[in-house]
């Protein structure tokens, strides 16, 4: 069956069948389904359809790990214990989001990781960038939502703040993929990005984090000089806080309280997450392997119905690691936490310090907003069991150069 899959494969295409391939076709597709589904294209198109084609795209995976990856039993018995586990999720919280970053987590064994990124930058500044022009075109909605006055627009995203969390990821992924090269004009034009994003969507909280990303960056450049010891420190310690902020974050919510003067200003910073956060922990509690949770966020144009009409009804979890622990359960809560301190110790001890930057930047970013386990916004995750050795500190236009010069 496998040789007549591969001959039918390289008849079609007039190239090899490789487990790379089949990654990077599945991941396209997933990276465009995905974003569909978090546009108002839905108004359109039943979300079951699109969460087939994902289906799909998992079970292509999974080919791909059993017949390319060539990994031992006892290695094939846990990814099939991780994703069962995932499944499992799936069913229980009815959210397939986990479930899809598992898998693909998973599949990205021995794949290079600058590849992984460059796919996910190039579908998705494209997919970006057709959604906005359809916003603007009035092909599909451009969903306004009115805060002090202020018109938030979401540029055919479901909601400002997920159009704005787009633009965040990917600048980070653009960032990565040019760490070599970074200058100030990168700097400069990620301010007046930042400025432009805050007069489309107001969505402070992730304007603030392009100018974090912005320090995180500088700090990181500079400690790639083995002389400055400070900047070298400060970034070997950055793995730290992928435990520390989360059980932070995780503290004051618990311990929230609406009574308290300095808990009040905290949580009208964060836009009431700190007070959602508590009520989800209060009501739901962790459980060890997830539960299903009714939210009801302004999200899409039923919420946008909901913002104008029935605020009262609004509870939805922001921070990704209350999500976690309350939605998910302490295992996979745990898992991910897990994976993103891999990532971080083993490439500072490597010295490859773009990563625990990165990794940083989207542990502060997910204790405000949910995308961490969204395919479609975050491919980091990936960076636990693929190749992130190739391509060191290259940016993919200098090697483009290399190859015409």
């Amino acid at each position: 069956m496998l040789t007549k899959l591969k001959s039918k494969w390289n008849r079609f295409w007039h190239t090899p069948l490789t487990g790379e391939k089949l990654f990077f076709f599945a991941y396209t597709i997933s990276l465009f389904c995905s974003f569909i589904i978090n546009t108002t294209f839905m108004q359109y198109i039943p979300v079951r359809y699109l969460n087939w084609i994902n289906y799909l795209m998992i079970l292509v995976l999974i080919l791909k790990v059993i017949i390319f990856d060539h990994s031992k039993p006892i290695q094939l018995l846990f990814f099939g214990l991780l994703l069962m586990l995932a499944a499992y999720s799936w069913r229980k919280t009815t959210l397939t989001l986990l479930m899809v970053m598992m898998a693909y987590i998973l599949a990205a064994k021995g794949i290079s990781f600058h590849k992984i990124v460059e796919r996910y930058f190039d579908v998705n500044f494209v997919m970006i960038v057709g959604i906005s022009l359809y916003s603007m075109l009035g092909i599909v909605r451009n969903l306004g939502f009115e805060r002090d006055g202020f018109i938030r627009h979401s540029m055919g995203v479901d909601y400002p703040t997920d159009f704005a969390a787009y633009i965040l990821y990917l600048v980070v992924a653009y960032l990565f993929l040019n760490y070599s090269k970074l200058n100030y004009r990168h700097y400069i034009g990620l301010i007046f990005l930042a400025v432009c994003l805050n007069l489309i969507t107001n969505a402070r909280l992730d304007v603030y984090m392009l100018l974090i990303t912005l320090i995180v960056f500088l700090i990181t450049k500079r400690a790639e000089s083995p002389q400055n010891l400070m900047a070298r420190t400060v970034v070997s310690s950055f793995w730290s806080l992928s435990v520390i902020l989360p059980y932070g974050y995780f503290l004051l919510t618990e311990f929230f309280d609406s009574k308290t003067e300095i808990f009040v200003e905290l949580n009208k910073i964060l836009s009431g997450r700190l007070l959602y956060g508590h009520l989800a922990l209060d009501k739901y509690g962790i459980t060890i392997f997830g539960q299903h949770i009714v939210e009801h966020g302004w999200g899409g144009v039923a919420g946008l119905e909901r913002f104008r009409n029935a605020q009262f009804k609004y509870f939805f979890i922001d921070s990704t690691f209350i999500r976690l622990f309350v939605i998910y359960g302490a295992i996979l809560g745990i898992f991910i936490i897990s994976v993103l301190v891999i990532i971080s110790v083993r490439e500072t001890l490597k010295h490859n310090y773009v990563f625990p930057a990165v990794i940083l930047i989207i542990t502060i970013s997910s204790l405000i907003d949910q995308h961490l386990l969204e395919i479609t916004f975050n491919p980091f995750l990936l960076a636990l069991l693929a190749n992130t050795s190739e391509n060191k500190s290259e940016d993919r236009f200098n090697n483009e150069k290399a190859v015409h010069s």
